[in-house]
């Protein structure tokens, strides 16, 4: 009898022993990621801006599954933590840490390595200070510092169109060198309209021009005014409509 050759049969085979081999490395960097410590535990250092451990920083674990049923603790001399998790619950992680600079007790977010939820298999995540950039959890939410921004009563000035140059006035908050920032509000029907977002936090002398013109500044926090003040950002600032943590408020007019 004469033997027919299906190759299309083989190359079915082949394509999924592929696919075989495609989802076992999927599921196995999965695992990596998730589960690359110890077994039960969610682990991991924490880190400041130049890659130094960070001591004291508070780590919490969220159970997603029932509200309030957090777990706590806080990283070592070396920057590690270490959580036993339990039940069969999926978790995520976030963490703090608390710095003083310039007389003021700031609280800093850290930034997650992998930001995605884990199971009680347990989990690897560590976090590092960072002094800017967007947080993951919203599009309008970021490392930095921001002020708002209003204007004189009566004034036709935008913030859109006025150039706000802040000058570091001294290292910030993190030892380094800061640079100078030229800002505009933002546009408006954005989130940014009348802010000034996403900042280092540090003391600044901040100056205001629009067309040419250097405008008055007033701080309304202190009530400093002037074409040129010194700012620091506020640790937390409650005003009728204003609630924000690390920001500051300034009204600019001609």
């Amino acid at each position: 009898m004469k033997r027919v050759s299906y190759p299309f049969r083989k190359t079915m085979c082949a394509c999924a022993a592929g696919f075989v081999l495609l989802m076992l490395a999927c599921s196995n960097k999965d695992s990596d990621e998730n589960n690359s410590g110890d077994k039960g535990y969610v682990s991991g250092v924490i880190t400041d801006t130049q890659g130094k451990p960070i001591a004291g920083a508070e780590v919490v674990i969220d159970n997603t599954m029932i509200y309030n049923s957090n777990l706590l603790t806080n990283s070592d001399a070396a920057g590690k933590y270490k959580v036993k998790l339990n039940g069969a619950f999926t978790w995520s992680a976030s963490a703090t840490f608390r710095k003083n600079y310039n007389g003021r007790n700031y609280k800093f977010h850290l930034q997650p390595d992998n930001d995605g939820g884990f199971t009680s298999d347990g989990a690897v995540r560590n976090f590092s200070w960072k002094l800017t950039g967007q947080r993951p959890e919203s599009s309008t939410s970021f490392y930095g510092s921001w002020i708002q921004l209003q204007s004189e009563i009566g004034s036709d000035i935008l913030a859109e169109d006025v150039d706000f140059i802040l000058t570091p006035d001294g290292p910030l908050v993190d030892g380094s060198t800061g640079q100078a920032i030229t800002k505009r509000g933002g546009a408006p029907q954005t989130y940014s309209y009348f802010k000034l977002m996403d900042i280092p936090l540090g003391r600044y002398k901040v100056k205001a021009r629009h067309q040419g013109v250097y405008l008055t500044l007033k701080n309304l926090i202190n009530n400093e005014s002037g074409t040129e003040i010194t700012l620091n950002f506020e640790p937390e600032i409650v005003l009728t409509g204003l609630v924000c943590d690390n920001c500051a408020v300034l009204e600019y007019k001609s």
